[in-house]
C-alpha cells in the first residue's frame, strides 16, 4: 500500500480533522481526501467516519495499528538509510499508553533517559492500567503499560513487576464516619477516583460487603489525589513509592492505613507490536531497566 495514503488515513485520526492533518503533512486538504479515498478504494472499505471529530470505522480500527507499523518501520528505514528531505531530519514517533501512576513514578525514568536520543518522538497517553491494552488493540499505540498477561493480538507480552497499593484516609475522616458501635460506615464514608473507569476503590469495598458509597468524588491529577485524600476529601488508594513518610509506619499525624482493607497488588506487564525496530528495542530495553524498581 502507498505510504503517503496510510500516513494520511493516520494523521486524520491522530488530528481529528482533515484540515489538521493537511497542514500538519503540509499538504492540501484536497490531496489529503485524495489520498484517504485511494486507500478506501484499494482495500474495499469506508475506514473513516466524515464527522468531527473523524473516527476510525470498524474497518478503519483493523487498519489502524497495520497502517501504524507500516509507517515505524518506513520512518526507521528512512533514519537507517540516512534518508531526508528538505525541510527536517526523519523523526520516527511511537505512541505509547501508560497508567498515571506509572507515569508519575517509575515511567520517569525512561524519559530521563529518552531525553538523550535524537530522531524519536514519545507521544503519551494515560489510561488505568485495566484499560491500556485497549489503546494497543485498537492500534492507537504501539506499546502499553498495562495489567493484562495475554498479548493482544499482533503483540508479545512480557512482566515488568507488581505496584502495590495502599487504602489510605486520614484518621479525622474516619472518625467522623463511625457508628455507635465503633465501626466506620463505609457506605457513608467519600471515596476518591482518579477516574470513572477508576475500579480500584469499589473493588476494595466490594471485599467487605460494601456497595457504592453515597460520595464518589474524581480527581484525575496523581498529584492532586495524592493531596486530596491527604486532606481528608475522601480515602483512596496511593502508590507504595509515593505514601507520605510515616503512613505505613503508623506514625503519621493525620494519615493512617485502613485496617479493613488489604493492599493491592497490580502485576504490571508491557506489551509491544511484535513487529519489531531499533527504537523499539531500545525503548523495552529501558523500560526494562526503569521497571527494576518495582516490587517483585
Amino acid at each position: 500500500m502507498n505510504t503517503d495514503h496510510l500516513r494520511a488515513f493516520v494523521t486524520a485520526v491522530d488530528e481529528g480533522t482533515f484540515g489538521a492533518a493537511a497542514d500538519l503533512l503540509r499538504i492540501s486538504g484536497s490531496a489529503l481526501s485524495q489520498r484517504i479515498k485511494a486507500l478506501e478504494q484499494e482495500v474495499g472499505h469506508v475506514l473513516l467516519t466524515r464527522t468531527v471529530p473523524v473516527r476510525a470505522t470498524v474497518s478503519g480500527e483493523q487498519m489502524l495499528r497495520i497502517a501504524r507499523q507500516t509507517l515505524l518501520l518506513e520512518d526507521e528505514a528512512r533514519a537507517v538509510l540516512g534518508f531526508q528531505s528538505a525541510e527536517a531530519q526523519p523523526v520516527t514517533t511511537i505512541s505509547i499508553a501508560v497508567n498515571a501512576d506509572t507515569l508519575a513514578t517509575w515511567f520517569i525514568r525512561v524519559l530521563q533517559e529518552a531525553a538523550t536520543w535524537d530522531g524519536v518522538e514519545l507521544h503519551l497517553h494515560t489510561e488505568d492500567q485495566q484499560h491500556t491494552h485497549e489503546l494497543l488493540r485498537s492500534g492507537t499505540v504501539a506499546a502499553a503499560v498495562t495489567d493484562h498477561p495475554t498479548p493482544v493480538s499482533g503483540c508479545v507480552s512480557e512482566p515488568l513487576g507488581t505496584m502495590r497499593y495502599w487504602p489510605v484516609a486520614s484518621a479525622e475522616l474516619l472518625d467522623r464516619h463511625r457508628r455507635d458501635d465503633g465501626a466506620v460506615d463505609w457506605v457513608r464514608v467519600p471515596q476518591v477516583d482518579y477516574s470513572i473507569r477508576d475500579n480500584t476503590q469499589r473493588a476494595a469495598l466490594a471485599g467487605l460487603g460494601v456497595g457504592t458509597p453515597a460520595v464518589t468524588h474524581l480527581v484525575p491529577s496523581v498529584q492532586a489525589y495524592n493531596a486530596a485524600v491527604g486532606h481528608g476529601l475522601g480515602w483512596g488508594t496511593i502508590p507504595d513509592t509515593m505514601l507520605a513518610a510515616g503512613v505505613r509506619e503508623g506514625t503519621h499525624p493525620d494519615l493512617q492505613v485502613i485496617p479493613e482493607l488489604a493492599p493491592e497488588e497490580v502485576q504490571l506487564h508491557w506489551q509491544r507490536w511484535s513487529t519489531s525496530t531499533a527504537h523499539m528495542e531500545r525503548l523495552t530495553e529501558t523500560v526494562r531497566r526503569a521497571a527494576k524498581v518495582l516490587q517483585i
